[in-house]
C-alpha cells in the first residue's frame, strides 16, 4: 500500500504492526521537518496515531495540554494528546485540513477521523472480517486483490454519473464496496468484535449567536476572520505558493497573502521566511491565449497590483491525451469535465519550482453564492416570502444575469445550439434526476446541499489529487470551518445583494482587491477550451469510440453515440461535457477494473 501512494510522501514512510493491525503512511514534510517522525504515541505508548495533514491551531491546543509530556514540535503530536483529554467530542475543535488514523489500544479501538469538510480524503473498505483504508483508493486495491475481492464497478454510481454529472455525493465510490468517510465524521472500528460505527464529530448548522446586528459589524468580522485565516495557513517551514485564476476568490488569497507577507508573519519563523516565501510570492496560473474563457487580463491585474513572481503554463490540447489516463490513475475515480486538467498542470508547474503547498481560493463559491444558478434560487427564496420589492430590485440588478440565461436559451429554442436527450446514450432502464426540490427557493439550503454534497466534494478530491500527485499539499484558506460557520449563519442578503454575489466578501475585501477583479461578473477559473478542444481531437476520441472495450461495455449506446459525436464535431451539438465522461468512464474502466 505504501508504495503505491509515494507521491503523497515522498520524505519518509514507516509502519506500524501489532497482532492483527497493520499501520502506515507516507509523509510530506512541512512542519518540524526534522522531527515529528510517525508513527506518533501518547506517553505510555498505549495510543498510536497516523496522520495527513495540518492543524493550524495545534499551538493553541498544546498551550491547553500542560498536563502532558510532548516529544516533538510539530502540530500531530496535539491531536493524541487531544484526544485523550477530550475524546471524539474533541475532535471538533481541530482546525485545520486532516485524515488520520488513531489506535486506542486500552479501549481496543481503531478509529479513522476526516475534516470538517473532507478537504482530505480517506476511503475504507470493510466486510466483517478486516478492515482497509486509505488516503486515495488505488491503495487499497492490492489488499482487495491479495484478499480475493474481486474488484468491481458500482453500477448504480456510473449510471447516476452519466445520466446526471452527480458524484462525490455521497459515501458511495465508483468502486463497489469501497467507501469514503464522510466530512465531519469518524469511523470507530471494535477490534473485538470488527464492527464498524460511523458518527459525524460535527454538523454545519446556523448559529444566529455568530451573528451581530449590523451589516458593518458582520463585514469587519468576515474579514478579521479571512485574514487571521491566511495567517494561519502561511504554517509552513518549505516552499510556498499560491494558484491565481484571475478569479475573484483566487485574486483574494493572493492580495491577502501579499499583504500579510507586507506585515509580520507569525505563523512562519524567522529562520524559515527566506525559505516558504522568497523575496516575493509565488503564484502559479494556466493560460489559453485566443480562448473565450482565457483570464490573461485578470491575471495581469493581480500580479502588477501585488508584484507576486508569476509563473504561467500554457496546457495544450496535444499534451492533454498522453497526459489523460496519467491523471485519471491519480483521480482514483472518473472527472466530470476537462478543467482538472489544467489545475493539473499548474500544479506541475508549481511542483517544477520546488513548492511544496499551495493556497487556492476553492470552496467560495458553494459558501457564497458564486455561480449564477444561485441568483435564480434567490429570486424564488423572494417570491416565497412574497418579499416583492427586493424581488424587484435584485431582478433589475441582475438583468445582465438574466439575459445571459435567457441568450442560452433562446439559443436552443432557435437553433442556434442543439443538444439531445442524453439518456438516449446509455443502457439505463430507470432515469435519475438531480434537481432538488427542497433547496430551490431556499438559498442557504442550496449552499449547504452543494458545499457538502452536490459540487464541492468532487472539486475537493480534484484539488487534492492533483495536488498530492506532484507531493503538494493544497490549503483552501475559505474552508476553515470557522468561516463557513459564520457564513452559513448569514441571512441570504448577505451573499447576494444589489445584483451581486459574494455581497459580504466584496465589501470585506475592497481594500485588498484591484477595482476590476472586485466588480467581475463572470465565473471562469481553471478550466479548458473543452469545446474546441474536442472537436479538434475527433482522432483520438474516434478510437476510443471504436474500441473493442468500448463496444462491449453494457452502459453504452455505442451506435447513438457515434453519431451524436459526429453531429458534435459538425457543430450539430454542444455536448462535450457528456462526451468527456463518456471518455473519462471507459478510461478509468481500462485502468482500474479491466486489469
Amino acid at each position: 500500500m505504501g508504495q503505491t501512494l509515494a507521491h503523497r510522501g515522498p520524505d519518509a514512510q514507516n509502519e506500524y504492526i501489532e497482532d492483527r493491525i497493520g499501520l502506515g503512511y507516507r509523509r510530506l514534510a512541512i512542519i518540524d521537518t526534522k522531527g515529528s517522525f510517525q508513527p506518533l504515541f501518547n506517553e505510555d505508548k498505549t495510543i498510536v496515531l497516523f496522520y495527513n495533514g495540518e492543524i493550524y491551531n495545534y499551538k493553541d491546543l498544546r498551550s491547553k495540554l500542560t498536563k502532558h509530556l510532548f516529544k516533538t514540535d510539530g502540530d500531530g503530536e496535539t491531536i493524541i494528546h487531544w484526544y485523550e483529554d477530550h475524546g471524539p467530542e474533541g475532535f471538533k475543535n481541530l482546525n485545520g485540513i486532516f485524515a488520520f488514523a488513531l489506535l486506542d489500544k486500552k479501549k481496543q479501538q481503531l478509529l479513522l477521523v476526516r475534516d470538517h469538510l473532507g478537504i482530505k480524503p480517506l476511503y475504507y473498505f470493510s466486510n466483517g472480517n478486516i478492515l482497509a483504508y486509505a488516503s486515495e483508493i488505488k491503495a487499497i486495491l492490492p489488499v482487495l486483490r491479495s484478499l480475493k475481492v474481486k474488484i468491481s464497478s458500482n453500477n448504480q454510481t456510473i449510471q447516476k454519473y452519466l445520466l446526471t454529472r452527480r458524484h462525490d455525493d455521497g459515501e458511495n465510490t465508483f468502486f463497489q464496496g469501497i467507501k469514503r468517510l464522510p466530512q465531519g465524521s469518524f469511523l470507530e472500528l471494535n477490534l473485538k468484535s470488527m464492527e464498524i460505527e460511523i458518527e459525524p464529530y460535527w454538523a454545519l448548522k446556523p448559529d444566529h449567536s455568530l451573528i451581530a446586528k449590523t451589516d458593518e459589524e458582520n463585514i469587519a468580522k468576515f474579514r478579521r476572520l479571512f485574514v487571521s485565516i491566511i495567517r494561519h495557513q502561511l504554517m509552513s517551514e518549505v516552499p510556498l505558493g499560491t494558484a491565481l485564476s484571475g478569479g475573484l476568490d483566487s485574486s483574494a488569497v493572493v492580495m491577502a497573502v501579499n499583504r500579510a507577507i507586507e506585515g509580520n508573519i507569525g505563523s512562519i519563523k524567522d529562520e524559515d521566511r527566506q525559505t516558504v516565501i522568497g523575496e516575493r510570492q509565488k503564484t502559479f496560473s494556466a493560460r489559453f491565449p485566443n480562448a473565450a474563457n482565457d483570464e490573461t487580463k485578470y491575471i495581469d491585474i493581480v500580479t502588477r497590483a501585488s508584484s507576486v513572481d508569476s509563473h504561467l503554463v500554457r496546457p495544450q490540447r496535444q499534451e492533454m491525451w498522453p497526459d489523460l489516463q496519467t491523471v485519471i490513475y491519480h483521480q482514483d475515480e472518473p472527472m466530470i469535465s476537462s478543467g482538472p486538467y489544467a489545475q493539473w498542470k499548474v500544479m506541475e508547474l508549481a511542483h517544477k519550482n520546488g513548492i511544496r503547498v499551495m493556497l487556492d481560493g476553492q470552496g467560495a463559491d458553494e459558501m457564497l453564492a458564486g455561480y449564477d444558478a444561485y441568483f435564480f434560487v434567490y429570486f424564488r427564496e423572494l417570491l416565497a416570502k412574497r418579499d416583492y420589492g427586493t424581488l424587484f430590485q435584485e431582478v433589475v440588478n441582475s438583468l445582465d444575469i438574466l439575459w445571459k440565461y435567457l441568450r442560452e436559451k433562446i439559443a436552443f429554442l432557435i437553433g442556434i445550439k442543439k443538444s439531445f436527450a442524453i439518456k438516449k446514450l446509455f443502457n439505463f432502464e430507470t432515469k435519475e434526476s438531480n434537481k432538488s426540490n427542497s433547496t430551490n427557493n431556499n438559498l442557504n439550503k442550496r449552499l449547504q446541499e452543494d458545499l457538502f454534497e452536490t459540487s464541492l466534494p468532487s472539486l475537493l478530491r480534484y484539488e487534492d489529487h492533483n495536488s498530492m500527485a506532484h507531493s503538494i499539499e493544497a490549503r483552501v484558506p475559505f474552508l476553515d470551518h470557522r468561516l463557513v460557520e459564520f457564513v452559513a449563519s448569514l441571512p441570504s442578503h448577505y451573499k447576494i445583494r444589489n445584483g451581486w454575489n459574494k455581497w459580504i466578501m466584496r465589501q470585506a475585501l475592497k481594500d485588498l482587491l484591484p477595482e476590476k477583479i472586485l466588480k467581475r461578473r463572470w465565473k471562469v477559473g481553471f478550466t479548458t477550451p473543452e469545446i474546441a478542444w474536442l472537436r479538434d481531437s475527433a482522432t483520438e476520441v474516434r478510437k476510443i469510440f471504436n474500441s473493442e472495450s468500448f463496444n462491449s461495455r453494457p452502459y453504452f449506446n455505442t451506435s447513438v453515440i457515434k453519431a451524436k459525436f459526429e453531429e458534435f464535431v459538425a457543430g450539430k451539438n454542444d455536448e462535450s461535457m457528456v462526451f468527456w465522461r463518456i471518455i473519462n468512464l471507459e478510461l478509468w474502466l481500462r485502468i482500474f477494473i479491466d486489469k
